[in-house]
């Protein structure tokens, strides 16, 4: 376990140590912003959009639409997620 642990700590801190030094090229760092966001929605995407193995539209897809429309138009992670659940209780109160 010792074993693990240490290289869990090693390889994070290369990471970021690598990241926190300032002589990053701009576009590297221009092109890091973006794996956060390609992230979540490679953990999102295949729940809401194939929850059951194959792609179905239903009320978790229309949920997850509102709330990226959500972001887009502000940019704000609180309004996205309320904007997304309010679609989603809308919905289902509509018997979607």
């Amino acid at each position: 376990m010792a074993g693990m642990a240490l290289v869990t700590y090693l390889t994070r801190y290369t990471m970021i140590a690598t990241l926190g030094r300032s002589d990053l090229s701009p576009a590297l760092r221009r092109w890091l912003r973006y794996i956060p966001p390609a992230v979540l929605a490679a953990l999102v995407a295949p729940a809401a959009l194939a929850p059951h193995g194959h792609v179905e539209v239903g009320l978790p897809a229309w949920s997850v639409l509102v709330g990226a429309v959500v972001a887009w138009r502000t940019h704000n992670v609180l309004w996205t997620i309320l904007g997304g659940l309010a679609a989603f209780w809308l919905l289902r109160a509509m018997g979607f």
